[in-house]
């Protein structure tokens, strides 16, 4: 993708996915009339977003200040996993309530724009976040709302910074070669450790983000509901006042 197509991508990924393929064609069509045949190519290479990328893409413009807080915390606890575990238990939890708050204002947004929203849905926003938050590219470009894919949530030794053990490896020459050539089995526990309660931190990050958002949409479709209720009781009173007067 050439650099300078970025804003572009960004433009288009604000336009909501209804109108995106004609939009997009449109850019295109400018690009290459400027000149601009290499990003012209790119952007009309870009596959419509399903709703819930859109979604997470317009949080960069609906709420930027606490994306880039959930993609510093998620940086720092890769980068403090195992040297400071108190302080990475204090960071999982603001981690949560960030990716939290920014599924619910996903599903607001989803709402709004006429969408249903489901549980699958609104966990495709969430591990599209985490995913992207992990990468630092792929932060970047959820920092200006211009993803092209949504992504898995990340492996748990990613978000614990760690790398898969590749297992033993047994080496002839005595117990002076096996210790250089393994860890201890010690340091292997923590590390598992480690990765187990980064599993379970995780979990209950989107189950929690899951149950936050569902609550939020039904609210949102009950006053959707209510105003509907409203607008035809008035309605009916319209009608009852006008037949009383004969009109």
């Amino acid at each position: 993708m050439p650099p300078d197509a970025d804003r572009d991508i960004a433009e288009l990924y604000a336009v909501p996915p209804k109108e995106f393929v004609r939009a997009r064609n449109a850019k295109a069509a400018a690009l290459k009339a400027a000149g601009r045949a290499a990003e012209a190519k790119a952007v009309q290479g870009l596959a419509k977003p399903a709703p819930s990328l859109w979604a997470t893409n317009q949080l960069a413009r609906l709420d930027p200040t606490r994306v880039s807080r959930l993609i510093e915390i998620v940086q720092r606890v890769r980068r403090t996993q195992l040297s400071d575990p108190r302080g990475v238990a204090e960071a999982m939890q603001t981690q949560r309530a960030e990716l939290e708050a920014l599924t619910t204002r996903a599903a607001e947004a989803l709402t709004k724009a006429g969408y249903r929203v489901s549980p699958p849905t609104l966990a495709r926003v969430s591990n599209t976040l985490l995913g992207a938050a992990v990468d630092q590219q792929l932060a970047d470009d959820l920092r200006h709302g211009r993803l092209t894919a949504e992504l898995p949530a990340p492996g748990f030794e990613v978000l614990s910074g760690l790398k898969p053990d590749p297992g033993l490896r047994l080496l002839r020459g005595g117990k002076a070669a096996e210790c250089r050539n393994e860890r201890s089995a010690a340091e292997r526990a923590r590390e598992q450790a480690a990765q187990e309660r980064a599993a379970q931190e995780a979990e209950a990050q989107r189950r929690d983000a899951l149950r936050r958002a569902e609550a939020a949409a039904r609210a949102e479709q009950e006053v959707r509901d209510l105003e509907r209720q409203l607008a035809d009781a008035r309605r009916r009173q319209r009608a009852a006042q006008r037949e009383v007067k004969g009109e």
